[in-house]
């Protein structure tokens, strides 16, 4: 149903292991994650959806640096994409840009799926630095996005009843 999307160390297999029972392997060094793992979200009232950890994405993945195609491909599967990027990234908007142009290299019809963005790691902004970094955001992201510690525990229910909601959309007739 979701698949996370974004750049190694991003906190993907860290969400994955909070709202689902499933155990990633999670480590501080990139490509901690090899292949795809799945974890069910118990939703509200016994509904249930699920979670792809899509091992991260570099710059140049569409051309096949680092494991390229074979973690793009698993993208196809997903209806909806979350893109996860942490709140301490040198610029958020570039590489939320980055993530979609190596979506977009590899299979056009990506872009078509909904999207959202979760700031993850954001318990490390006071709130001083979330309320200037939000005013940034608000003026670049041309999408929704929301902050998120899957640490702290910050945001989730508000994340998981998002994305229900995105998931349960009536679909529009073309």
């Amino acid at each position: 149903d979701v698949g996370l999307v974004g750049f190694p160390n991003a906190g993907k297999s860290t969400l994955l292991s909070v709202i689902t029972a499933a155990k990633p392997k999670i480590a501080n060094y990139e490509f901690t994650t090899l292949k795809p793992n799945l974890g069910i979200v118990q939703y509200r009232d016994f509904q249930t959806f699920v979670i792809a950890d899509i091992p991260g994405i570099i710059e140049g993945a569409a051309e096949g640096k680092g494991l390229g195609y074979r973690f793009l491909r698993h993208i196809e599967r997903n209806s909806t994409l979350l893109f996860m990027i942490p709140a301490d990234a040198p610029d958020i908007t570039e590489q939320y840009q980055i993530l979609l142009h190596e979506l977009e290299k590899y299979n056009p019809q990506l872009l078509d799926k909904d999207r959202l963005i979760a700031i993850t790691k954001s318990d490390m902004l006071d709130a001083e630095l979330k309320a200037e970094l939000k005013a940034e955001l608000d003026k670049n992201l041309p999408i929704e996005y929301m902050f998120i510690s899957s640490v702290a525990q910050q945001g989730l229910t508000q994340l998981k009843d998002r994305l229900w909601a995105m998931l349960n959309r009536p679909a529009v007739e073309e």
